[in-house]
């Protein structure tokens, strides 16, 4: 065997040698050339295997379960289901609680540009709120105590303005999150929904993880755990009694009767009301918060005493909605339950927080 033979032999044994090694060792070749399309779909078909879609865990980490729907005054049930279906959603959804008593309905007044700015002084906390925007016009929101007071329904008839009461509805996803993507899905189905005339707002249905109870003067950690009790909450709860993260908030209870002269006498020469806090009926009478400094100032509590009134001071708790198996609840199961709460004498407001 000549020089050149036993070159190429050598070589042969070397690069035999050196591809069983790579082999054996699992180091990376590049194989491009060798591989055919069976190969390259068994390979992507092992990706896929390693990393599943776990529809299950999408459907436990769905951030909203539907939509509250607003619509204008008078839209009947029917109207509520012909304009929804007329939207062409592309998703799978329940018309659910209907203009139900728990469901945020509010007074409003829809204006013009022109009339907006007539009544632009009339706008704050007390008896409007900022103008929103819907197609030509304005809607403003009427605060229940502006429809209560003499003088301010006196200046929206002067202008020809008609207050107005919304109807709600829930709007709930069927399709459990498993044909489309929530992220961008839901996003467009707002856009859509909000571009109809007939339809004043569109807000999501977000979870919530505490309930932040009102209770009136005076009431113990046991009477709290005892009027919890005896209202089904549906699911495990902790309680932290009078938290003291919230501003102290006084207030009066006025008998029905005698509300509008009390109102009067409150705002004769200063104002002793917090507006922030709007009236709430209580069955035969009314919960009016005042400020911490009425509750120091002479005149007003000589005022109190000539009508046998008396400063009292709310006891607020957190009912924190988490356990091990849940850690909040959806805010639609969260208006039932402060619907049936605010009914209680004791309870004077129930709010949500812990938003997620």
């Amino acid at each position: 065997m000549n020089k050149v033979n036993k070159g190429i032999v050598v070589f042969v044994i070397v690069l035999v040698l050196v591809l069983l090694w790579l082999f054996i060792t699992g180091m990376p070749v590049n194989t491009s050339m060798q591989v055919d399309a069976r190969t390259q779909a068994n390979t992507s078909m092992k990706s896929d295997m390693e990393t599943p879609v776990d529809s299950k865990a999408s459907v436990q980490e769905a951030r909203v379960s539907g939509l509250f729907v607003e619509f204008e005054e008078g839209t009947t049930e029917q109207e509520v289901k012909t304009t929804l279906e007329n939207t062409n959603l592309h998703v799978n959804y329940s018309v659910e609680n209907y203009n139900s008593d728990f469901l945020p309905s509010r007074y409003y007044i829809t204006l013009d540009k022109n009339k907006l700015t007539d009544i632009e002084d009339l706008i704050d906390e007390i008896n409007l709120t900022i103008p929103i925007k819907k197609g030509n016009n304005y809607t403003l929101t009427v605060t229940e105590r502006a429809i209560q007071d003499k003088t301010f329904p006196g200046l929206l008839e002067k202008n020809n303005i008609q207050v107005k009461k919304s109807v709600y509805c829930f709007m709930h996803f069927k399709d459990a999150y498993t044909d489309w993507n929530p992220e961008e899905d839901i996003p467009k189905i707002e856009y859509k929904l909000k571009m109809n005339e007939n339809i004043l707002t569109v807000d999501q249905d977000n979870r919530i993880t505490d309930l932040f109870v009102e209770f009136e003067d005076g009431t113990t950690e046991s009477e709290v755990k005892a009027i919890l009790e005896n209202y089904n909450m549906t699911m495990n709860y902790s309680i932290d009694y009078n938290v003291d993260y919230f501003e102290d908030k006084y207030y009066i209870s006025v008998d029905e009767d005698k509300i509008v002269d009390i109102r009067n006498e409150l705002k004769r020469e200063i104002d002793w009301t917090a507006p922030i806090f709007p009236d709430i009926k209580k069955v035969d009478h009314y919960i009016i918060t005042v400020t911490e400094q009425a509750t120091q100032d002479k005149n007003f509590l000589a005022m109190l005493e000539k009508n046998g009134l008396q400063v009292k001071k709310s006891v607020y708790c957190d009912i924190l909605l988490r356990d091990e198996a849940k850690n909040a609840i959806w805010e639609i199961d969260a208006l039932r339950i402060i619907n049936e709460l605010e009914r209680n004498e004791k309870i004077l407001t129930v709010s949500t927080g812990g938003s997620t």
